[in-house]
C-alpha cells in the first residue's frame, strides 16, 4: 500500500502546476472500485478521488468574525449510523477528524449506497479549547459535494457572560432555581440549524452538577414543542439531533445545553429544491456559491453549493410556513462571477430556481490542462478537488474553485499574480501562479524537479482568453511507486 507520505508527495506535485489528473498505469485504474490482484470490490480508495462521488466540504468559521479558525484545532465530530463509511483523504475509516486551517474534506465510501429511499444521515459537532458549535443533522439523497460552513463561538466568552439570557418562551430552572447562576449564558444561537424542523434558542453551560427542568411554555398555539439537547465534552455524551430534545433531566459541571424551539405549522420538502447555474455565454467555469433563502415568515436558510457550469444543484433539508410556503432564492457573487437576479417561488419543494452566471468585467478567462506521463508508460489518475484563490499579496477573502479531472477555468485578472491554495488532509498547501503568458513557461521551468519534468507546453493566448496545456512527466522512481499500489 502506498504510504501517507508518497501519497502526498504525488498530490504536491500536481497541485504545484495548478493542473491535477492522472489515469491508471497499465489498467490499474480500469475499474477503481475492484482489487486489480484478487478481483475483490474494495471498501477504500486510496489516490483517486474523483471516485469518491461523495464528499463533505466543511469550513470552520468564528461565528462573530465569519474567519476561518486556523488558530487552533478543531475537532470534527460525526455520529449516526453512517458516520462509518466515512473516510479521509487518503482512503482511511474515521469517525472523527481534526484540522488547524479552519476547513476540512471528507469523503463517503463509494461502496455505500444511499437514495431517496435511503438518505445519508449523520449529526456533526466541532469543538475546540476555545471554540465550540451546535449540533448539526445532515441528510442527504444525492451524491456530488456538500458544502458546509460550521460556525463556533468562543467558549472565552464565558469570562465575562452575563447570567443567563433566558429568552425562551419558557421556563428552565436549575437545581430548583430560574435563572440560576449555576447555568450561565454563552451565545445566541438562534440563527444555528439544527437540520432538523426543531430551532436552536440559546447555549449555557453548568457550573455545577445539578438537574434541568423545562415548563411553563407561554404560548402553545406559536409553538408545538420545546426542550434542550447538551453535549458533555469530557466523555462525548451528547444529545443531539435528529433525536428530541428533553424537558428534565441531570447534568455535569461543565455540560453544554442548547435550548431549542418547535414552531407550529411547519412542513418539510422531502424533495428538496433545484439551483440551476449556467453561464451567460455557455462557457465552463466553476465555483463555491453562497445562496439566500427567505420564506414568507421572514425566517432564512443559507449555504454553499459547489459546482461546475452548468448544472443542477440539490438543496435539502428544507422546513418552511405551511400556511404560505413562497420563498425567495438569491445567489450571491464572488471574485469571478455576477449573478442574475433573486428568484421567487411557490413553493420550495421539487421546485428549480434558475441563475445566469456572468463573469465580471476585466477579467480574462484561464484555462489549465495537464496530462501526465511515465518515461515508459502512459499513466492517469483523475484528481477533483476545490481550491482558493486571491491576487497575491491581497487580505481579500478566497474565492473558492474547482479541479476537475485536471482541468480548472478560472476568471482572474490579466498579468497578474495569485496566491493558490488547496487543502490537503487538513493542512494547506500554497503556491503562486502567474497570468502573464510570457512568465508562465518560465515559471513551470523554475518548478520541475528531478521527481518531474514538464513537457509538450503549449501556452495559447487570445483575446477571448489563456490556454495552457502541458505534459507532467514523472521520474522512474515515482512511476515506480505508483505501479506498486495495491
Amino acid at each position: 500500500m502506498i504510504s501517507k507520505l508518497n501519497f502526498r508527495k504525488i498530490i504536491y506535485l500536481g497541485i504545484l502546476v495548478l493542473f491535477t489528473g492522472l489515469t491508471g498505469c497499465k489498467d490499474m485504474f480500469k475499474d477503481p472500485l475492484v482489487d486489480k490482484k484478487t478481483g475483490d470490490k474494495v471498501t477504500l480508495l486510496l489516490l483517486d478521488r474523483s471516485f469518491i462521488n461523495t464528499k463533505l466540504s466543511i469550513s470552520l468559521v468564528d461565528a462573530n468574525t465569519q474567519l476561518p479558525i486556523e488558530s487552533e484545532s478543531v475537532s470534527v465530530s460525526f455520529s449516526g449510523a453512517d458516520a462509518a463509511n466515512l473516510i479521509t483523504f487518503g482512503g482511511y475509516k474515521q469517525t472523527t477528524f481534526h484540522t488547524g486551517s479552519g476547513y476540512i474534506e471528507v469523503g463517503y465510501d463509494p461502496n455505500a449506497d444511499f437514495g431517496a429511499q435511503n438518505p445519508l444521515e449523520l449529526t456533526i459537532m466541532a469543538s475546540s479549547q476555545n471554540y465550540i458549535s451546535a449540533p448539526q443533522f445532515l441528510s442527504y439523497t444525492t451524491e456530488g459535494i456538500k458544502n458546509l460552513v460550521i460556525k463556533m463561538v468562543p467558549k472565552t466568552s464565558l469570562k465575562s457572560a452575563k447570567l443567563g439570557s433566558y429568552t425562551e418562551p419558557y421556563d428552565i430552572s436549575y437545581n430548583g432555581h430560574v435563572q440560576s447562576t449555576d447555568l450561565v449564558y454563552v451565545a445566541d444561537f438562534s440563527g444555528f440549524p439544527t437540520g432538523t424542523a426543531w430551532s436552536y434558542l440559546n447555549l449555557y453551560t453548568t457550573n455545577s452538577n445539578g438537574n434541568l427542568l423545562c415548563n411553563n411554555l407561554k404560548d402553545n398555539v406559536l409553538y408545538a414543542d420545546y426542550g434542550v439537547y447538551y453535549f458533555r465534552e469530557a466523555n462525548g455524551v451528547s444529545l443531539m439531533p435528529p433525536s428530541l430534545p428533553i424537558k428534565n433531566s441531570s447534568f455535569q459541571k461543565g455540560d453544554y445545553v442548547y435550548s431549542a424551539i418547535l414552531n407550529s405549522g411547519m412542513s418539510k420538502c422531502d424533495n428538496g429544491l433545484t439551483i440551476h447555474i449556467e453561464r451567460n455565454d455557455n462557457s465552463g467555469g466553476s465555483g463555491v456559491f453562497d445562496y439566500l433563502m427567505t420564506f414568507s415568515d421572514g425566517s432564512t436558510k443559507t449555504g454553499q453549493i459547489s459546482c461546475t457550469f452548468p448544472s443542477d444543484n440539490l438543496i435539502e433539508q428544507i422546513y418552511y410556513p405551511s400556511a404560505n410556503p413562497a420563498v425567495k432564492v438569491e445567489l450571491l457573487g464572488d471574485a469571478q462571477y455576477d449573478f442574475s437576479q433573486a428568484v421567487n417561488l411557490t413553493s420550495p419543494c421539487g421546485a428549480k430556481a434558475n441563475f445566469t452566471a456572468t463573469p465580471k468585467s476585466n477579467l480574462k478567462t484561464f484555462k489549465m490542462i495537464t496530462r501526465y506521463s511515465c518515461p515508459e508508460n502512459s499513466i492517469g489518475l483523475g484528481l477533483t478537488i476545490i481550491g482558493e484563490f486571491r491576487l497575491k499579496g491581497s487580505t481579500d477573502k478566497w474565492t473558492p474553485f474547482k479541479f476537475v479531472e485536471g482541468v480548472c477555468e478560472l476568471q482572474l485578472v490579466a498579468n497578474a499574480d495569485y496566491d493558490f491554495r488547496v487543502n490537503i488532509d487538513s493542512e494547506y498547501y500554497n503556491y503562486i501562479l502567474p497570468t502573464n503568458p510570457d512568465k508562465v513557461k518560465t515559471y513551470l521551468e523554475d518548478n520541475s524537479s528531478p521527481d518531474f519534468k514538464f513537457r509538450n507546453l503549449s501556452i495559447l493566448s487570445t483575446d477571448a482568453g489563456v490556454t495552457i496545456s502541458t505534459d507532467v512527466q514523472f521520474s522512474n522512481s515515482i512511476c515506480d511507486i505508483i505501479n506498486n499500489m495495491k
